[in-house]
């Protein structure tokens, strides 16, 4: 039985200014990472841990929809020599225009929701702890789509960001997490190698649908040591509650 171990972590914003799950603080995101690294993790990009798939201390840091703040937590992905991926809406991109999506619709800061613009990530990709992958075109709920727009929102991002960013985009990131096995081929057939999920599978797992621990602003010390470990990762993908670690 196949079991990938090492730990990809899920964020969104690092702000210290929205009150959201979102918004990671950036003291929060700072203290997270380095309790890692004391813990014997090491940093590996989105590639290295698919080839590592056999170690678990092996760790990647990602951030979903591009929002601006992400650039708070950058210096300290750097100092601890941590690589990252940065998943962009490649519609939102070339204005750095607002993720507008029914979920975060409810009276949450619209400018917290700014993106980052294709200049700005030209930017963050000349430091080498920084990737681009994917997040689609318009963070669209990708199960729902008929066969022609999932093909167009796939392809379309991965287009888009390779020619603004003139690398190769291999890499996405399914919105809201959701994914089926349709999605999984459309992604394979529209040119990505790595899919990232969430959570995804662990045992038996698929590089289109790689798993990722995902983290949220408040999080307590205890809540974010047990999510982060292997046991308790496979455990509740078994569906199981452990006895010990547990992150309820």
């Amino acid at each position: 039985m196949a079991l990938f171990r090492p730990l990809v972590l899920m964020y969104h914003a690092v702000s210290d200014d929205w009150d959201d799950p979102l918004a990671v603080r950036i003291g929060e995101f700072e203290e997270q990472l380095r309790r890692l690294v004391d813990r014997g993790f090491r940093g590996a990009t989105a590639a290295e841990v698919v080839r590592g798939a056999r170690d678990r201390r092996l760790l990647h840091v990602t951030f979903d929809d591009g929002f601006r703040s992400v650039e708070n937590g950058l210096p300290i992905l750097e100092r601890l020599e941590l690589p990252a991926t940065i998943f962009a809406c490649s519609d939102l991109a070339a204005e750095g225009l607002p993720l507008r999506v029914a979920e975060l619709e409810h009276g949450t800061s619209l400018e917290e929701r700014n993106t980052l613009t294709w200049d700005r990530f030209r930017e963050l990709t000349k430091s080498p702890f920084v990737a681009v992958g994917s997040h689609t075109q318009s963070h669209a709920h990708l199960t729902q789509l008929s066969a022609e727009d999932l093909a167009r929102e796939l392809r379309g991002s991965k287009e888009a960001i390779e020619a603004e960013l003139q690398q190769t985009c291999d890499v996405v990131a399914y919105p809201y997490g959701e994914h089926d096995e349709r999605v999984r081929k459309a992604a394979a057939a529209a040119g990505y190698d790595l899919g990232f999920a969430a959570p995804g599978r662990s045992l038996n797992f698929d590089v289109l649908e790689l798993p990722r621990t995902g983290l949220w602003r408040n999080e307590s010390r205890r809540r974010f040591d047990a999510k982060t470990r292997l046991s308790v990762r496979v455990a509740r993908e078994l569906g199981l509650t452990p006895t010990r670690g547990s992150t309820r």
